[in-house]
């Protein structure tokens, strides 16, 4: 590959307080000082951007990138297209397999806040869709869910069947499931035992659908944070991405693995050594410690606010979904597997208890942090302080999306006090280096929840999708805002090589935009395209 000058560029660097480039050089797919001697007979291309802004491309270190994929075929309940029960049931029969008859009629991305009912939808609003197929939609969080009789029957769910563990099935005042999955326990037990399993190829082919998806949003790596590995009739998820790697998807992914092995630290099969490496790879084991704020499932300190009249909840301060004896036998694993450790973590009792048990926890990598934080939606100013003491230090990941989107939810749901508290960006990211911004896609109620420009913008206005503030003391500049997706990103997970930054042994992954972020007004961020991008050096988009 001939070594390519690029001129005349305007080039954030991924570096906060660095100089703008006003060119770089790039041989054999990585960034180079332009002052290296090349060889007799090779040559130096150079291309003119004509004062194009240019930057590193984006890292999501957060998603579900399978989730992401189902929501391309599956019917969205999101405003502005559905803002009532009415509207949610209209739209899911205008599905393609309603309109057939066949099959499940899938829909994802409700938020009850946001519904003019202010509740959830039961099985007996699902059944107005369908009697005879069964209806299965996703909360905004991806935690919870609400299915039809037709699926709590194929599911064999009745009055008398226990909640599951880790979660609960909602139920009416007579003791009947009313439909409502609470939280992953229950979600996981009707996807386990009623809806059929997938196909590899079909798989493949939604996965690879992501692909354009990712590049018109500048992604070249992210991660899959919820895989279930060698599930019960489920894809092997490593197996699925790889081969959608070998037909094109441009993506680099790695892989945390949902826990399965309970209180045994041997309850979960080793990662093999070829696991582990690649563009495609296991990087870590998940854990889920709460719920999620909107869906008042996130274990908190003090009691979810409860609306004028609303009977007494089922769990007034959220759910704890972790016990020690389960988080220490993740941990084991991997230690054991030199691996991370990830736990989802939104309230600040959840918060609490894991930093209790992360005390006597001494780190087993050394080239990123053994464990990360997923969300750390409610951490406060002590908790911060007692986990920097920590003799582990975890990597932050948090997502400004889910107040931009679902302020309603948050604004319903907690105290003014307490929702002060919330995804303190400003605060994080001046005592953690490695943190990152994300988007966790598609769990939120937006219908783009990986347009990483709206993220930006929320992050540096403070502004919600509405208009209304939140929490503006903790706004950050635009360069931070940037750094949180790219140079910091990549010191949240293992990459291969450096990324997230132009400069010389980096990898040549980087983007153009329609403008100039640090020159257009904060509340024209989410405006902003991507209109080129290069992988290694090559140009796939543009």
């Amino acid at each position: 590959m001939p070594r390519i000058h690029y001129a005349n560029v305007c080039a954030f660097c991924g570096r906060t307080g660095r100089p703008f480039l006003t060119d770089f050089t790039v041989e054999d797919g990585f960034f180079i000082d332009a002052e290296k001697p090349i060889a007799d007979g090779d040559e130096i291309r150079t291309v003119d951007m004509r004062g194009a802004f240019v930057m590193p491309a984006f890292l999501d270190v957060h998603a579900h990138p399978e989730g992401l994929a189902m929501t391309l075929s599956a019917v969205p309940c999101t405003p502005p297209e559905v803002r009532s029960i009415d509207d949610l049931v209209a739209a899911l029969k205008k599905s393609p397999n309603a309109l057939s008859g066949e099959g499940w009629i899938d829909g994802w991305g409700y938020d009850e806040s946001l519904l003019a009912e202010k509740r959830s939808p039961t099985r007996t609003d699902l059944d107005r869709v369908s009697t005879t197929q069964p209806v299965w939609i996703r909360r905004s969080d991806y935690h919870s869910a609400v299915v039809n009789s037709k699926a709590l029957e194929l599911a064999g769910i009745d009055r008398n069947t226990p909640d599951p563990e880790g979660g609960a099935f909602g139920r009416d005042e007579d003791g009947n499931p009313d439909g409502r999955l609470i939280e992953l326990g229950a979600v996981n037990y009707v996807e386990a035992r009623a809806r059929p399993p997938k196909t590899f190829e079909k798989d493949v082919e939604s996965i690879l659908k992501l692909g354009d998806h990712y590049l018109h949003h500048g992604i070249l790596v992210t991660a899959d944070m919820m895989a279930h590995r060698r599930a019960p009739g489920q894809t092997e998820p490593l197996a699925l991405y790889r081969a959608a790697e070998n037909r094109g998807l441009p993506v680099e992914m790695n892989l945390y693995a949902v826990w399965t092995g309970g209180e045994n630290p041997e309850g979960m099969e080793d990662f093999s050594d070829d696991e582990k490496q690649g563009a495609i790879r296991y990087a870590g084991v998940k854990l889920f410690a709460d719920g999620s704020i909107s869906g008042r499932t996130a274990a908190v300190r003090n009691p979810y606010v409860l609306p004028e009249g609303a009977p007494e909840p089922e769990f007034p301060s959220g759910m704890m979904t972790l016990t020690e004896p389960v988080f220490r036998a993740a941990m084991a694993f991997a230690r054991r597997n030199s691996v991370q450790c990830a736990i989802h973590i939104m309230g600040d009792r959840s918060i609490d208890a894991v930093l209790d048990w992360l005390s006597t926890e001494s780190p087993w990598l050394s080239d990123v942090p053994s464990v990360r934080l997923e969300h750390v939606s409610m951490m406060r100013p002590d908790q911060l302080e007692k986990m920097l003491a920590l003799p582990i230090r975890p990597a932050l990941t948090t997502q400004i999306i889910f107040p931009f989107a679902e302020w309603r939810s948050y604004h319903a749901a907690l105290t003014q006090k307490d929702f002060s508290v919330c995804y303190a960006v400003k605060t994080l990211s001046e005592k953690v280096e490695a943190m990152a911004l994300s988007s966790d896609a598609p769990c939120t109620t937006w219908s783009d929840t990986d347009d990483i420009f709206v993220s930006l913008e929320a992050a540096v206005t403070r502004r919600d999708s509405d208009g209304g503030y939140f929490n503006p003391s903790e706004a950050v500049s635009i360069g931070t805002a940037l750094s949180l997706y790219t140079s910091r990103a990549a010191l949240v997970m293992p990459e291969r090589g450096i990324v997230g930054a132009i400069e010389p042994g980096a990898r040549a992954n980087f983007i153009t935009l329609s403008a100039n972020p640090f020159m257009i007004a904060p509340s024209k961020l989410r405006d902003l395209r991507v209109t080129g991008v290069w992988k290694d050096g090559k140009r796939l988009l543009g």
